[in-house]
């Protein structure tokens, strides 16, 4: 079979700056893949040009999702695709509740009488969520923030999400909270690719791992075997 998505020589220009510099990767129906480097090594903008987020002028390359070519669509249709990114610092809208945020994310559904199931699993999902439905979004803790940001993703119904810095600015316990409940969602069927800038937990949740410098992709292969690597251990998990 065809992996769910394929990444073909992708490249990605913000006007003169060469940004992201020949990557190939793919990511098979019900993988979590994760994306680990540096920060400015070009994860974000990888996974922003994947969703139809940065500027097309800039994208060489091919992207491709269930087979068919995406790399000229607009992040909107992608999405109405199947293909949803939560992105980093959660994007919430604030001045409406909990409840509104997620309805928000289920605008494309036209399978109108399933919502409120999928709803329900959401706040199974998330139980804080559940508590504060009525709760304007902008008072929320950061950890509920990306809990909504995940969930709202979530109620779209996607084929495959993408996490851009899941655990970024969030305290250690809701960082295991967050991805014990991403682990539970690609176990239910969802496929993940994500970025993560703490690479232990990065590795320590996905299956396969990328390891971006620069632009370019150095290395690639299962987690298992990426966090007995010394060199991913010594660059990036503070291994002497």
């Amino acid at each position: 079979m065809a992996p769910l998505l394929e990444v073909k020589n992708l490249h990605y220009y913000y006007g003169s700056i060469h940004a992201v510099k020949g990557i190939d990767l793919y990511v098979n129906e019900g993988e979590m893949v994760t994306l680990i480097g540096a920060n400015g090594a070009g994860k974000t903008t990888t996974l922003q040009t994947i969703s139809g987020l940065t500027h097309h002028g800039g994208v060489r390359g091919e992207i491709l999702f269930g087979g068919k070519p995406i790399q000229k669509k607009r992040g909107n249709k992608i999405t109405g695709l199947g293909l949803v990114q939560v992105l980093e610092g959660r994007h919430v809208f604030s001045k409406l509740s909990v409840e509104e945020n997620l309805m928000v994310g289920a605008y494309l559904r036209k399978d109108r009488h399933l919502i409120k199931d999928d709803l329900d699993k959401i706040y199974k999902l998330f139980p804080r969520l559940h508590e504060r439905r009525p709760q304007m979004a902008g008072t929320l803790s950061g950890g509920e923030q990306q809990m909504l940001a995940i969930g709202r993703a979530m109620i779209s119904n996607p084929k495959m999400i993408l996490l851009d810095e899941p655990s970024l600015g969030l305290a250690p316990l809701i960082i295991k909270e967050i991805f014990e409940a991403i682990k539970r969602i690609n176990a239910e069927g969802t496929t993940i690719l994500f970025v993560e800038q703490n690479s232990k937990i990065a590795l320590n949740t996905a299956h396969r791992g990328y390891v971006v410098q620069t632009g370019e992709i150095v290395m690639s292969d299962t987690c298992e075997n990426l966090l007995q690597n010394e060199d991913v251990q010594k660059a990036y998990m503070g291994v002497d």
